[in-house]
């Protein structure tokens, strides 16, 4: 543009140079075209990896917590990470710094052209364009700081939900919508003030950056037309065609600047997860394929945090025992049969099992000969068939229904519509049917110590009665430890052991 309005149209090549402008300006339109698809190739390809990479490790380090590491989160928080933070790590990497560094390429490319332009120009120039771009840093670190206000209110919100849909039955029984509208709305009119904030600096912003601008083109045209009037019309378009020019580079950075802030604090919430240390190291230790003898407490203490769980607690579970935790609510029966699965670590004492530290064997080796059942049967949304296999292919179909048939729950598996190849959803099964399939995956597991937290709890009579049998079974050839309330699990039991305020309370041998 400089060369066609400095060209001299009395020429007799006029036509010549014309053409030959227009086919370099062709030349390199075709060349960026080639080279900016060559780049973006290049890189999403490493991008894509970077992510990939991001996700493994985020996952893997979610899984490998310890137990009083997964308690540091809120299931809604670490859901988030896993989710829309790494989502927002994809637009940083794929959209955000790609349109950051082409533009600051381009401001670049425009300041030097400014001083091959005209040098006396291209100072006022540049001068325009900090001015423009230091105003545009600090509206940007304002604007972030909104955005973290906001993402906060976000975050508290996604907790609200999930809290209130977790727990959708208790909000029906105790008439609690009008509260939970209340709280939720207290959040969204917090929300709403941040962003309304938001909003009227962005609009500001605007306003003071086009006054620099339009500052800038007068100072430009001042100099050239009453001080230093020597300088060509090309030249003078071109300084202002590039102040102009730069504005848009800068309004993009100032926009994906913005969104940098964003990616930020999800890259900082990924980073806080993927700093934690202390991971769960379940192959260190001895290597032990059977792990079985008696179990032996000695003077064992646990914490969590500053509140004692576990006080000098001492006793002797026979190998082949049928052994009975008991207590009130918060006794430390749960924790108690925790710290033996080594989900939590003591703070002193011994767990002994055959005359072995289970501190110094491996914890894979621990939970091999462990089969757990909770008081809720932890079911995942697959087959029947997944969901007692849990991995372990040596299990037959035959196995699963002939322990069935011997547990008198064949009624069970003939009502499932595909067999055991039917999809579990937990809303469409008992509870005490899910139970049954719990009970199925533990004795097919094939373990030397089963605990059993408050088995029978919340099932009918003929659930509890089945389920009775089959712990009177296992216990036959395997060490049981069970949680429990009830007169009936308590009476078939050769000790029971009570528990009060994390102490041993009381020994009752059979």
């Amino acid at each position: 543009m400089k060369k066609i309005l400095d060209v001299d149209f009395e020429d007799t090549h006029v036509q010549i140079i014309l053409v030959t402008l227009a086919m370099v300006y062709v030349a390199i339109h075709i060349g960026y075209a080639i080279f900016k698809n060559i780049r973006n190739i290049l890189v999403n390809r490493l991008m894509a990896k970077i992510l990939k990479d991001i996700r493994e490790k985020l996952f893997d380090k979610v899984l490998n917590f310890k137990m009083k590491t997964f308690e540091k989160y809120n299931s809604a928080h670490l859901y988030t990470r896993l989710t829309d933070d790494v989502s927002q790590l994809s637009t940083l990497f794929f959209g955000v710094l790609n349109v950051v560094i082409n533009n600051i390429i381009y401001l670049i490319f425009l300041v030097i052209m400014m001083f091959f332009a005209d040098i006396s120009l291209a100072w006022i120039g540049f001068a325009t364009i900090c001015a423009i771009g230091l105003s545009t840093n600090q509206f940007t670190k304002a604007l972030g700081s909104f955005n973290q206000k906001i993402m906060k209110k976000r975050d508290q919100e996604n907790k609200q939900f999930s809290e209130f849909f977790n727990r959708n039955k208790l909000t029906y029984l105790y008439q609690l919508q009008e509260r939970n509208i209340k709280e939720v709305n207290q959040l969204f009119h917090q929300e709403l003030k941040a962003r309304k904030g938001y909003i009227l600096l962005h609009s500001f912003t605007y306003w003071i950056l086009t006054l620099l601008e339009a500052v800038g083109i007068y100072a430009v045209l001042y100099y050239a037309l009453n001080i230093h009037t020597s300088i060509s019309i090309g030249n003078i378009y071109l300084i202002l065609f590039y102040i102009k020019e730069s504005r848009g580079p800068l309004n993009e950075i100032c926009n994906q600047l913005e969104e940098i802030q964003n990616c930020m604090v999800s890259y900082r919430r990924i980073q806080e997860v993927l700093q934690e240390k202390d991971p769960e190291e379940l192959t260190i230790g001895e290597e032990i394929d059977i792990v079985k003898g008696d179990i032996e407490f000695q003077n064992v203490n646990m914490k969590y945090e500053k509140e004692t769980i576990l006080e000098n607690v001492s006793f002797i579970i026979k190998e082949g025992a049928k052994v009975t935790i008991a207590g009130r609510t918060g006794a430390g029966k749960t924790t108690l049969v925790n710290v033996l699965m080594r989900l939590y670590e003591i703070q002193s004492g011994k767990i002994l099992i055959g005359n072995k530290d289970i501190s110094k064997i491996s914890t894979k080796s621990l939970r091999s000969n462990i089969s757990y059942i909770s008081q809720n049967p932890y079911i995942f949304a697959d087959t029947v068939r997944n969901n007692i296999r849990l991995g372990k292919e040596d299990i037959t179909d035959e196995q699963i229904i002939d322990l069935a048939k011997s547990m008198g729950a064949e009624p069970l598996f003939q009502k499932l519509p595909e067999g055991l190849d039917t999809k579990i959803k937990a809303n469409e099964m008992s509870y005490g049917e899910l139970q049954i399939l719990a009970f199925i995956r533990a004795i097919l597991h094939h373990a030397n110590i089963y605990i059993f937290d408050e088995p029978t709890s919340n099932i009918d009579l003929k659930t509890e009665n089945m389920i009775q049998k089959i712990i009177d079974h296992i216990s036959k050839t395997s060490t049981v430890i069970i949680i429990a309330h009830r007169k009936s699990t308590i009476a078939s039991s050769d000790k029971i052991i009570y528990l009060k305020d994390g102490q041993v309370d009381m020994i009752v041998n059979r």
